[in-house]
């Protein structure tokens, strides 16, 4: 049988939006006695494989216990680890597998410091990469059935009508869902302006009277609707903070029947989010 460290210095790991590839290369095999297009991930079912510039590459897609792969995360990562199995050229059922294993790590929170990311831990004996993090999106729309939205850029609205905002992120994996954690209007561009409207405020609605939310932790897309928005400038800024939060192991539909803040499960914070200016016909 060939050697695993050999076979490791060889090789090489794609960690996609979409999936994990693993690239071998097909003399390091053959040398090893190893068929190059006999790999596995978990079963026969899952071996997607095609050559290329002198590697065969297998692939297995991004997803949580699809195919054997393995998700863990924490505050601000989400690990996927597999193993590819790849067999003698000799075809002998009886033979025990080299065994490539794999591990690639996607950022989910933005906004920490670099000091602060923790990785959890990743394969020490096998191939370990990055991937790049979840972009997130916010959209107005016409109507609470948010069928037609907005263009981008200013935005005049009729006069009276209510905002319908949408957020959501270009996640693949549904094991996350979009948490909405606060949203507020300013008079200026800026986020940080001390004068402002809040409509959500710890995944709750401030004013459930003037404040709809339609879908918040439920899938990757959250939905809210706020009535009577009144302003004195000319114009308003819209913000939103939404997070990703891993529905495999928390409770992350938010629960705001009562005045008691509750807890909320641990999750990744993603960008803060702007539109504007909104204005409304006079």
């Amino acid at each position: 049988m060939g050697d695993s460290d050999a076979l490791l210095q060889t090789s090489q790991l794609v960690c996609s939006r979409n999936s994990l590839q693993v690239g071998v290369q097909i003399n390091s095999l053959v040398s090893s006695g190893l068929d190059p297009f006999s790999g596995r991930i978990d079963t026969s079912y899952c071996s997607r494989y095609r050559g290329r510039d002198g590697l065969v590459w297998y692939e297995v897609s991004r997803r949580a216990d699809y195919c054997g792969t393995v998700l863990t995360t924490n505050s601000t990562h989400a690990i996927y680890s597999n193993s590819l199995l790849l067999f003698s050229a000799n075809n002998y059922s009886s033979d025990i597998p080299e065994i490539i294993p794999f591990s690639c790590a996607y950022p989910l929170e933005t906004n920490a410091s670099l000091n602060t990311l923790i990785i959890p831990q990743q394969n020490e004996s096998g191939l370990s990469g990055s991937g790049t993090k979840a972009t997130a999106y916010m959209n107005l729309y016409r109507d609470a059935r948010f069928y037609r939205r907005y263009s981008s850029g200013w935005v005049i609205l009729p006069k009276g009508s209510a905002l319908h905002v949408e957020v959501s992120s270009d996640e693949r994996d549904y094991s996350f869902v979009v948490v909405l954690e606060r949203c507020y209007t300013t008079h200026s561009s800026s986020p940080d302006d001390a004068v402002r409207d809040t409509f959500i405020l710890s995944r709750c609605p401030t004013d459930p009277q003037h404040v709809r939310i339609v879908q918040n932790g439920i899938s990757l897309h959250a939905r809210f609707s706020a009535f009577s928005v009144q302003s004195d400038s000319r114009f308003i800024f819209l913000h939103c903070e939404l997070s990703l939060c891993d529905a495999r192991n928390n409770i992350c539909v938010p629960s705001c029947g009562d005045r008691i803040p509750r807890s909320v499960p641990d999750s990744a914070q993603l960008d803060l989010l702007s539109i504007g200016p909104i204005a409304w016909d006079k």
